[in-house]
């Protein structure tokens, strides 16, 4: 792949869909509730404390992993209406209408403290998916 036909594909305009009511979102937000946030970052602490070594794990303790705060899209509409973050971080829809856009935001992200306790890289990975399942095919 060039680099253009990189750009190009990096470029796909994103075709949001709320979670909330399941429409299609021309304005709205990208948004994680810092709440989860500092619930995860506590749940991993002590999972980690209790559950394995630094040299080795056992595999039952990736059944006992805690969940990570989850990333959701929500359109203008709904966040206006039924908007349950007490505080969230959020990226507004038209920040990200490209992947390109998308891979920028993820850049600044990687330098967030609580970064590490969200499922970007699920929430991205479905994202992708749902917009060129050929191409991510496998990748996982």
């Amino acid at each position: 792949m060039t680099t253009t036909q990189a750009a190009a594909s990096t470029s796909t305009t994103i075709r949001w869909v709320c979670g909330a009511c399941g429409q299609p979102a021309e304005s709205g937000a990208v948004h994680v509730d810092f709440g989860s946030v500092v619930a995860a970052q506590q749940a991993a602490k002590e999972w980690d404390a209790r559950s394995h070594s630094l040299s080795a794990f056992d595999l039952a303790d990736v059944f006992t992993m805690p969940a990570r705060a989850q990333w959701k899209v929500t359109c203008g509409e709904c966040l206006q209406q039924q908007h349950d973050c007490g505080g969230c971080y959020e990226i507004g829809l038209s920040q990200v209408p490209t992947f390109t856009a998308l891979l920028r935001w993820q850049a600044h992200l990687y330098d967030k403290s609580w970064f590490d306790a969200t499922n970007w890289v699920a929430f991205v990975h479905r994202l992708a998916q749902e917009h060129a399942p050929h191409e991510s095919a496998g990748a996982w």
